[in-house]
This record gives structure tokens, sequence and C-alpha cells, in this order.
């Protein structure tokens, strides 16, 4: 079996990050030339329904669909390093003793019994150490342990093989948001705030929370898209495909609104100024969620001092599209409860690291993943919590010379949240101060 000691955080230049979701398989190579990042191929194919749930077809369909993505774009060689998927991982956050690193490698296997839904020693654990807690007035470690059954990665691996791809590297989805992300914000006020990446894919949404690099909290939560959808046909009494389109043209309707907006308003507050390169966020594709921060400034004015503020973005206009307007609100009432539900998760989370850090209160949200594109259901989150909250593009520094065109599934007018993390997995860590201390505790299957 690949050692998973390789390359996890130090792979070799220009690999090409695989990102393996639940409805869609993106691949993209990014390099850097000079001071300047160039993202020089990408390429996307959707998840046949039908294989997601069977992991024998789901990955025979990866290595089919790897051969021609490989084949018909740019990318150069076949070295990759894959992204575990999240529908394979359990993240349990545990309180243990101060030890040092091998105790904790191994101690780490009996702790987990009972609160993993497999047995410890047939998975592949790997745990980073997420800062100092007191428990029961003991000092101890908080670690995030990152869990998937031994068979399913080697699943994984096989059809990697069978693709004939390189593996010089697995990572975690969370560790991928932050590397790439840690490219991109160049201000002393982003390293330091304490940011919460919401990650809303189709099955599930991943919450992760990191201070200068460091990944501090991480959890899994069981609502994606797919739970949206199926409130929608439900409430419309329609196909589950055909409410998820439905969904997909509100979103492009709200973008298109975007692209074609006027210019900002003239009373609104210049955008601030880049600490090291002296140039405005203005045209980054960061687009800020100005309910989020207005909530937060009610609530305390200081707590949003660090946010930058950004031209108006005017709500997006109704346009032509296939959806009515009354079907529109039916829309927004159907998934009322699973936002709802998303909400009181988010809030949950919060609530336990706030807890756990009391002096690093959460400062923003930065929202990725497919569903990130559902404009009004981000503003919803952030309106709900009262934080600032901005839609993350990876794309945003990319040189603009090199970026792929449209037939690659990405459309440069409008923010890209969707590829963070195969773009994170090209990129790797931007320095060696920003790695978080992620600790290989791989245990060998006992006969």
């Amino acid at each position: 079996m690949l050692s998973f000691v390789q390359s996890w955080f130090n792979p070799a230049s220009s690999p090409i990050g695989v990102d393996f979701g639940s409805d869609c398989l993106r691949v993209a190579q990014v390099e850097l030339i000079g001071n300047e990042h160039h993202l020089v191929a990408a390429a996307s194919a959707d998840v046949p329904p039908h294989v997601r749930n069977d992991p024998t077809a789901r990955f025979a369909f990866f290595a089919d669909a790897m051969r021609d993505l490989l084949a018909q774009g740019n990318f150069r060689g076949r070295r990759v390093i894959l992204s575990l998927p999240a529908s394979l991982m359990h993240i349990q956050h545990l309180r243990v003793p101060k030890m040092d690193d091998e105790a904790l490698k191994k101690g780490l296997v009996w702790e987990a019994r009972g609160k993993l839904p497999f047995d410890p020693t047939q998975a592949v654990l790997r745990h980073l150490v997420a800062g100092e807690v007191y428990h029961d007035q003991e000092p101890k470690y908080e670690v995030i342990l990152m869990a998937a059954r031994r068979d399913l990665v080697d699943l994984y691996l096989a059809a990697a093989n069978k693709a004939r791809l390189t593996v010089v590297g697995m990572n975690v989805e969370p560790k991928a948001t932050i590397d790439c992300f840690s490219h991109i914000y160049r201000r002393a006020a982003d390293v330091e705030a304490t940011t919460c990446y919401v990650d809303i894919g189709c099955i599930s949404s991943r919450a992760t929370i990191a201070r200068g690099g460091k990944i501090q909290f991480a959890r899994v939560i069981p609502i994606g898209g797919e739970h949206f959808s199926r409130a929608v046909a439900t409430a419309l009494r329609i196909p589950l495909d055909q409410a998820r389109q439905m969904r997909v043209q509100l979103a492009e309707a709200s973008e298109d609104a975007e692209v074609k907006a006027p210019a900002p308003v003239p009373d609104r507050p210049a955008p601030a100024k880049l600490d090291d390169e002296n140039e405005s966020l203005e045209g980054t594709g960061f687009a800020l969620l100005d309910a989020g921060i207005a909530a937060a400034e009610r609530r305390d004015p200081q707590a949003t001092a660090h946010a930058v503020p950004a031209p108006e973005i005017p709500a997006a206009e109704p346009v032509s599209s296939a959806v009515a307007p009354g079907d529109r609100h039916k829309i927004e009432e159907a998934t009322r409860e699973p936002l709802a539900r998303v909400i009181e998760e988010l809030s949950l989370c919060r609530r336990y690291f706030e807890a756990a850090f009391q002096n690093q209160p959460l400062q923003r949200l930065v929202f990725i993943g497919g569903e990130a594109n559902q404009r009004s259901l981000c503003q919803q989150i952030a309106r709900e919590m009262g934080i600032g909250a901005q839609v993350g593009d990876p794309l945003c520094r990319m040189s603009k010379h090199t970026l792929p065109g449209v037939e690659t599934g990405i459309d440069r007018r409008i923010p890209q949240p969707a590829w963070a993390i195969a773009i994170g997995l090209s990129m790797g860590p931007a320095t060696d101060a920003s790695k978080s201390k992620l600790v290989e505790s791989e245990t060998r299957t006992t006969r």
C-alpha cells in the first residue's frame, strides 16, 4: 500500500490536484511562475447519479474519467495529489492528555474506539493537534482525528493506478482549503483573522475553522445541495432532476445579474488597500455578503473592524429564466427547513470552537463548494449568524493570461468557489510556517 507519509504537505512542484466530489470530479494544475500563480490546466466531469452510492462503480467511473480528462486538457505529466473525499472521511474531535507525538499516535487508536462507525485498526487515521485547552481543570490537547476505511482507500488508489496516475500524495479537504486561501490572503489582518470555511457540497457540507494557516476545528455536516433539491422536488411535486435544474437556473440568474451589475454606488466607502501590494480588493472576485457584515456590526461594532469594505453588490434582479416568479417563492419556502438545519449546525460548531478557544472569536465566513453559487443561501446563513462573509474565489489572484476557457466549466466573470479544493491541492502550502502539524497515525491491519 502507498505510504501516506510521502508528499502530504511537501509535494513536488506542479502536481495535478484531483478533487473527487460526490457529484463532480474536478482536476486542476497550478504553476508558480515568478511570484504569480498560473492555472495552466483544468477539467471537470459530472459524476453520474447511479454510481454515487456504489463504491465499486464510483471508482470505475473515476478511472475512466481521469484518463479522458487528462487526455483532453493541457495537463503536464501524470503526477497527482488526491483529495480524500468527504464521503469517505469521518471527523472526530478528541481531548486527550498532553503527550509526545509517538505516544499520541498510538493512543488515538484506543481513544477512537466506539467513536467511529468502523474499527480504528481497519482504518487510515490522520490527526492534527488543534491547540491546548482546559478540560476538567486540566490542560489537554484538542485533537482533530480524521479517519477513512482502509478498504475504500485501497479502492481509490487502485482506481488511480488503473488510470495510470502517479500518486505523489493524498490530502484531506480541510487542509487543501486552507492551502488554497493561504496563497490568496495577503493582508496581515487576513492572516490573523479566525475564519470558518463553509464548503457546501452535494451530499454534505464541511465547516473548517482556521487561524494563521492552522486548522483548529473541522466537522462534516450531513446536509448538502441534494437535501435542498429534494425539498424542492417534494414541495413542487416534480422529479429530483428537475428540482435540481431549477435551483441551478436560479443561481445562474443571480450570477448573470451580478455580471451585468451597474457601477458601485458613489457614496460607498472606497475599498481598502492591501497592506503589501497597495492594490484594492475591487475586482478580485470576493463577493462580500453585506447582510452578515451589518448584523455583526449591530451586535459589536468592533467585531468587523478587520473586514474590508467592498463595492456595493446590487441585489440580483429577476432575469429571464425557465423558473416562474411563483415557483421562485415556492423554492425559497421549500428550502427553509434544510437551511435552518445548516444554520443550527454551524452555530453549534461556532459555540464549540469559541468555548474551546475563548480568546479567538469567529470573525468571518468564507463560502466555497458548488452550492456557494446559491447566493441567497449564503446571504441567509451570514445574516442569521451575524458574521461578515465572503464567497471565496480561488482564481482571484491567478494570472489572467493563462486561465482556461469556459469549456472547462470555469467562467472567470463570476467567482468559482467549487474549484477551491482542486486548486489548493495543486498549490500546496503557501510557506513552511503555514503548515499545520498533521501527523500520520496510520495503523496496520491486525490479523
